[in-house]
């Protein structure tokens, strides 16, 4: 990146103040002297991915699922009358800031707000927002950076030191804390799993000398084949081939018994899965014993009113990284269109591991993120720990709200 970090060309800044200050009633001005800080906070949780794997998978899960809204993007930084629908850039907004700034909203709100004078609804609005056209330039312009871990952290490394030309000097100590990135922004030397090479600095492979191995070893393994197929009696080498012949028969048979098992199989995988719907949505199918099943049943019964926890037996932590064994991508999908479907579920994710409460801490908050990253509002999420267990364990404890609320 040659220029400064921004999301938007000092042209559209105008027209973003002007959209943000009618919709909260705010000053223009004020709003021009917010939008460096909006930047600073949006490429400090950026930064922050540097380290933190895990929140990256969750962000490049949500970008390839998510469609970003392009035309609501074209009336936000534009003059005309049409109003860009801001429901959906909130919610856009809200999946961007799930993953990049969990559980810190408001404590950056409060500190905006209270050092540069500006109204709590402007500054929520606006991060928002901000996180939107974030998501926008990432998925149309900056999507190459989301090839893989390393190109994403090659492409944001040069603006690390543009979060202190953004963000003003009264918040810069505080936001740093708040955003907990002295250990990014010290200038170490990262390393994304192996270090970085330019296409251009690459070594040259020599590939005719490779091509000049690969052709050596094949001579002198077709050279040892007639030897050792000369240096025996032909007539042995026959009577050897002729023992390893089955019987026409026995080859009727095998075929057989093949086709019969290659049936019995396909049978067997239909009568272990079940077919489920959602209201006005296409049927998919999950595994019988998958806790899909339960919560369908679940949220889709209107008498049922009490808590539902369900012991996740699907999922598995890596024992050498802090990452999902197998990720079962069914489970997140279905449980985020069930509860996109049915407003008043909410879900605490309950964790438990033999390595201790901090681990189990982690844990909770992968699936936590990958429930994000599958389009659900991270505020109908929350996660915790259970207490004395010596054991691995996941639980899905969903609630429905009352509706009498």
């Amino acid at each position: 990146m040659s220029q400064v970090f921004t999301l938007i060309t000092p042209e559209e800044k105008a027209f973003f103040a002007k959209r943000l200050a009618d919709l909260c009633t705010e000053k223009q001005e004020k709003v021009l002297e917010l939008i460096p800080a909006f930047e600073a906070v949006v490429l400090g949780s950026v930064l922050k991915l540097f380290r933190n794997r895990i929140r990256f998978n969750a962000l490049y899960n949500f970008m390839l699922a998510k469609s970003a809204p392009a035309e609501d993007v074209a009336k936000l930084l534009s003059s005309g009358k049409g109003m860009p629908d801001y429901e959906s850039m909130y919610r856009f907004g809200e999946g961007m800031m799930g993953i990049l700034l969990p559980d810190k909203k408001s404590a950056i709100a409060t500190l905006l707000g209270g050092q540069l004078g500006a109204k709590s609804s402007t500054i929520i609005k606006g991060l928002t927002l901000s996180y939107a056209l974030y998501g926008y330039r990432l998925k149309e312009f900056d999507y190459d950076a989301l090839r893989d871990y390393k190109s994403f952290g090659e492409y944001y490394l040069p603006a690390t030191s543009d979060f202190y030309t953004l963000a003003p000097t009264k918040i810069q100590v505080a936001l740093v804390d708040i955003l907990v990135l002295k250990d990014v922004l010290k200038g170490d030397t990262f390393v994304f799993d192996e270090p970085f090479v330019a296409a251009d600095d690459r070594p040259a492979r020599n590939y005719k000398l490779i091509a000049g191995v690969i052709v050596g070893i094949l001579v002198v393994a077709i050279g040892l084949f007639f030897f050792l197929r000369n240096d025996g009696s032909e007539e042995v080498n026959d009577k050897e081939e002729t023992d390893q012949i089955i019987p026409i028969d026995s080859l009727t048979k095998l075929n057989d018994s093949l086709t019969k098992a290659v049936v019995d199989s396909a049978k067997a995988s239909n009568d272990s899965l079940v077919s489920l719907t959602w209201p006005e949505g296409k049927a998919f199918q999950v595994p019988k014993e998958s806790m899909v099943v339960d919560f369908h049943a679940y949220v889709t019964d209107s008498t049922v009113v009490t808590p539902l926890d369900l012991t996740c037996t699907e999922l598995d932590f890596s024992d050498k990284t802090e990452l999902l064994a197998s990720p079962k991508t069914y489970l997140f999908k279905q449980i985020a269109s069930g509860m996109n479907k049915f407003k008043e579920v909410d879900v605490q994710i309950q964790v438990a591991s033999e390595k201790g409460a901090i681990v189990a801490k982690e844990h909770a908050y992968v699936l936590k993120n990958r429930l994000v990253g599958e389009g659900l509002n991270q505020k109908r999420i929350t996660v915790a720990t259970l207490p004395n267990s010596s054991n691995n364990q996941i639980i899905f404890s969903f609630k429905k709200r009352s509706s009498l609320k």
